[in-house]
């Protein structure tokens, strides 16, 4: 992004504020900015510093919400999706992605990851809070002491003997510490994608654009992983714990980690950041289960079967967004 201009704190409105705008500010303007930010929204800040990912260094702000941690993105017209031409792959992706093709009767391999990223273009993205994590509407997080645990509780009795999780027919999760001490406890309710959105509205929040997303997921690199152009080559994301998939990206944001925990957009048929561990599960091949947290991976074919009325999911995990002013 070109953006240089000087923005100082106090101005109208914040979403203007770019990456390069906010990066460039001497350290009290944007601790004044941040603070100003948490103010207009009736936030904490709870954390400002100088940060690092994959090579590029950034000032990361973090702000609380009722318990609920957002990270600023700043905005601008970046250029998002990939261009798969550009893509020059590791021997062990092409051996990788040979074997898929052979078993699944795939076209070259800069067709198919063209096919499955979302094409080049510029964007216009306002600065705005992304939360740190992912949101299940589908979740409601319980006290310990709340009559559905404390009933729960009691009535398994000796059966929780040892157990560091319990889980009831109607949904309720209970976990517990080596004391038998509860220290977490919700319930899942299956929800539609309109109940999800509905929910987020109704407490001031709405899920990101996919443009929003895979710039909150990126931070502008131009690689096909948001960490480089490489991936593991002995097993699929789900396996390895650590790994820049597994680090807070840029930004600061616990994002595309997982192909399982794929997240809804405002475009009900476009989903980021995973496939439902379709490639995975189906053992496809290690190339194409990392391809499904490239940061512009689209699967078209299961937004479309997911929104459909065919279309099921346990969980409707969401990036929710607080808009700047």
């Amino acid at each position: 992004m070109a953006e240089r201009a000087r923005f100082y704190p106090g101005a109208v409105p914040y979403a203007d504020l770019t990456f390069a705008q906010w990066n460039d500010m001497p350290d009290g303007a944007a601790r004044r900015t941040a603070h100003e930010i948490a103010d207009r929204h009736g936030l904490a800040v709870v954390g400002l510093e100088e940060t690092g990912y994959a090579g590029r260094s950034h000032r990361m702000a973090l702000f609380d919400r009722d318990g609920m941690r957002f990270a600023l993105v700043p905005g601008g017209r970046p250029t998002l999706g990939y261009d798969a031409a550009r893509f020059q792959p590791a021997p062990d992706q092409v051996a990788s992605y040979a074997e898929s093709a052979s078993e699944y009767g795939l076209p070259p391999l800069s067709e198919y990851v063209d096919a499955m990223t979302s094409s080049v273009r510029v964007a216009e993205i306002p600065a705005m809070l992304v939360a740190v994590e992912a949101f299940d509407p589908c979740e409601i997080v319980l006290a310990p002491d709340d009559p559905r645990v404390l009933e729960l509780v009691a009535s398994a009795g000796s059966r929780l003997g040892g157990v560091s999780m319990f889980r009831s027919a109607g949904g309720l999760e209970v976990e517990f510490d080596r004391s038998g001490r509860v220290v977490r406890a919700r319930v899942t309710r299956e929800v539609s994608y309109d109940e999800a959105m509905a929910g987020l509205a109704s407490i001031g929040l709405r899920t990101t654009t996919p443009d929003e997303w895979e710039w909150a997921c990126g931070a502008g690199a131009a690689t096909l992983f948001r960490w480089g152009e490489d991936n593991a080559n002995d097993g699929y994301p789900f396996d390895y714990k650590t790994g820049p998939h597994r680090q807070k990206n840029l930004w600061g944001l616990a994002i595309g980690q997982d192909p399982y925990r794929h997240e809804a957009t405002s475009d009900r048929t476009i989903v980021c950041g995973g496939d439902g561990g379709g490639a995975t599960c189906g053992g496809s091949g290690f190339f194409l289960g990392w391809l499904t947290l490239a940061t512009a991976y689209r699967d078209t074919d299961f937004g479309q079967w997911l929104a459909s009325e065919d279309g099921y999911a346990d969980e409707i995990l969401t990036r929710p967004v607080i808009e700047l002013n």
